[in-house]
């Protein structure tokens, strides 16, 4: 053979040349396409943690008024990318956090100057405080902003406000307060800045229609039309000079306007009159009543001393890491709007952000420690704000690492997860699951919640978080089939799991005290119960289930214990369910107003909530690429500490996400990066 005939060596050299194509074209696509994708989450998640970080600076202005304490806020900046070993990253996203020129604030009353934030009477001047991201692949986000008591986030789909400048009162004059910015900020990087905020007095003066002229970022169409969309006796208008960037707000009827001064990174740059205000907002909602903290004493933990108005209390987070806190208001005022807030967010954490009270002129928030410290918690409405001076001791290592949610893994073992945390298996099979229940036992600990697997007669037990003390909580058998444990109470019992029995022809209930109790038999049978909560608005809570059929009901109080139809609450894809496991969580309230929504992933694999009328939110779509949700329990846990409820679920790969600002216009989508859970129990 001639070596010019020789070509044995060319299949070589092709297939090489095709291996070497292959790998660039994939990296060509791993450049192009998943380093983007990634590098876009990465963005989102700085954005909603800036966006956390705008409503404490809300907190903290709020909590410097009148206290006399400069108060600290850290702002995230930017951000930068995870490091890759062989594909490239831009540049990290600097954003920046400015203010704008100042403008003139004009307060005037029946057209008489009305001198309400400037003791020395000259014109009081206030700015806008500005974040502009700088992200290379997430361009939703155009600017989050801080003006006259309005918090806005904008986006290239459109816009939200939260305003407190104008709140209605129950009783007496509706409010509107004025809180001004001077100092000057313009920084611009990927570092972290602290903010300070130092804040004069309030004064506040009655007003009888009221003109109020403040710059803005906003034109009038977006104040009357957005911001102040829910008042109808204000009229807004432009100035006649177009370059004038202010608008005014025209009030008709008697208003208390008060005003407070706050300097960013400064002083003040002037006070206001001086009068017998300060202290967190006198004004922020109501009027004609006061507020006033509850003692808590006796509670978990918790010892008090001195009087009402002026508690001094210590938190021992050994025995309870939660408190819950009760408001009244004096007079009684019902459906009154309460703000919390808490001086120190990196001790402790309240929610929710506010609530309203009930016919009993009472409202409740929870507190969460953080760490060890001192930390001053605000009930703030009416005619005053009332404070309990807490200090937090002897917080756990876990202090502070968000709430713990219950699953059963691959070898089908009840496991607990927990953010900063990780995971805990315990050596207890499990078909079923529930939500960690508070001490139900009396022992000072947590316990979980489950039915016993690898068992045919399956019970109801609990167990402690570590796995010790395993009890058997009901002698009857319990469903593990398409399944889920609610807890809560329920038509004057007192605090109970529900379940469904082994035929799912029955609901029962049962705790340590009164045993196993036969609730109703439900018509159509019964797979699944997810809990009592106030769905309705009728300050009573229903008993929301899963019938045979996967479909969701209610009962109101008073059904049972015999046979009793429930009320049909109608989805149009139905509950989703898969080999075993059901689309279904507990109800909750997520937004504040007294009225619980229940999470359900339905039959085209959409997670959405629910009212008792049947209307559907859709918080992530079937098409959510990487994001995909199975057809199984989800867990409503405020599962970043962040004091808001998130629904945390399983996706088809037995990832566990969770979703993020479930109230916003937009939510985001995170990951847990946890990936054991059974796709038949899901989460709890």
């Amino acid at each position: 053979m001639s070596l010019w005939a020789d070509r044995r060596g060319q299949s070589v050299v092709i297939g090489s040349l095709l291996i070497f194509t292959f790998l660039i074209l994939a990296f060509s696509g791993y450049q192009t396409f998943i380093v983007p994708s990634q590098n876009q989450q990465v963005e989102a998640e700085h954005f909603q943690e800036t966006e956390d970080q705008f409503s404490t600076l809300r907190s903290n202005i709020l909590n410097s008024i009148g206290s006399e304490e400069t108060r600290s806020t850290a702002i995230e900046l930017g951000t930068g990318y995870p490091v890759r070993q062989i594909a490239l990253n831009p540049p990290p996203a600097a954003g920046r956090l400015a203010t704008t020129e100042p403008g003139d604030v004009e307060i005037t009353s029946d057209g008489t100057t009305g001198n309400v934030c400037r003791a020395d009477g000259e014109t009081p001047t206030t700015r806008s405080l500005v974040y502009t991201p700088g992200y290379n692949e997430y361009g939703a986000p155009e600017a989050l902003g801080y003006e006259n008591r309005v918090v806005s986030g904008e986006f290239r789909s459109g816009r939200f406000d939260e305003q407190r400048l104008v709140r209605e009162s129950s009783s007496g004059n509706d409010r509107i307060s004025l809180f001004l910015l001077n100092g000057s900020v313009d920084e611009y990087g990927v570092n972290t800045y602290s903010l300070e905020v130092n804040a004069s007095r309030q004064h506040t003066k009655t007003l009888d229609k009221p003109k109020i002229t403040i710059p803005s970022r906003f034109d009038a169409t977006t104040w009357r039309d957005e911001i102040l969309a829910d008042y109808s006796d204000v009229t807004v208008t432009s100035p006649s000079d177009p370059s004038d960037d202010r608008v005014i707000l025209s009030f008709d009827g008697k208003y208390e306007v008060s005003c407070a001064v706050v300097g960013l990174s400064s002083d003040p740059a002037f006070t206001p009159p001086d009068d017998s205000g300060g202290g967190p907002s006198d004004s922020d909602s109501g009027g004609g009543y006061d507020v006033q903290w509850l003692d808590p004493s006796g509670e978990t933990g918790t010892s008090c001393s001195g009087d009402p108005g002026d508690y001094d209390c210590t938190l021992d987070a050994s025995q309870s890491q939660t408190l819950d806190l009760t408001a009244e208001t004096k007079p009684r005022a019902q459906d009154a709007t309460v703000d919390f807030l808490v001086s120190n967010g990196d001790v402790a954490t309240i929610t929710p952000a506010e609530g309203d009270t009930g016919s009993d002129g009472k409202v409740s928030a929870r507190v969460r420690a953080q760490s060890d410290g001192e930390v001053k918690v605000y009930a703030d409405g009416g005619d005053n704000a009332d404070l309990i001076n807490f200090t937090i001791t002897n917080c756990p290592p876990d202090c502070g690492t968000g709430v713990t949610v219950v699953y059963t893994n691959g070898d089908q073992k009840v496991s607990t997860a927990k953010k900063s945390v990780g995971t805990t298996e315990i050596d207890q099979k499990g078909k079923a699951v529930g939500p960690l229940v508070a001490d139900i036992d009396g022992d000072d600990d947590d316990d979980i919640l489950y039915v016993n697997g690898g068992d045919s007669n399956s019970k109801v037990y609990i167990a402690d978080p570590d796995g010790s003390d395993v009890t058997e909580l009901s002698s009857t058998q319990a469903s593990g089939d398409k399944s889920l444990l609610g807890v809560g109470r329920w038509d004057g019992a007192d605090t109970s799991v529900y379940f469904a029995d082994g035929d799912q022809s029955v609901i029962y209930r049962t705790n340590p005290s009164d045993g196993d109790v036969k609730v109703v038999n439900p018509e159509n049978d019964v797979s699944a119960v997810t809990g009592p909560a106030d769905i309705d608005s009728d300050d009573a809570n229903e008993l929301l289930y899963a019938d045979g059929s996967q479909e969701l009901r209610y009962f109101e109080p008073g059904a049972g214990p015999g046979d009793a139809v429930g009320e049909k609450i109608s989805l149009e894809q139905g509950i989703g369910d898969n080999n075993g496991g059901i689309g279904l969580g507990r109800p909750a309230d997520f937004n504040g107003d007294d009225t619980a929504r229940i999470p359900v992933v339905d039959g085209s694999n959409r997670l959405i909530l629910v009212n008792s009328n049947g209307d559907e939110t859709v918080l992530v779509n079937s098409d959510n690429k990487g994001f995909e949700i199975a057809k199984s329990p989800v867990a409503t846990v405020d599962w970043d500490d962040d004091g808001k409820l998130e629904i945390v679920y399983l996706t088809k790969n037995n990832g566990l996400k969770y979703v993020d600002d479930v109230t916003e216009s937009s939510q985001t989508v995170k990951d847990t990066e946890i990936d054991e859970p059974r796709d038949k129990t899901g989460v709890a």
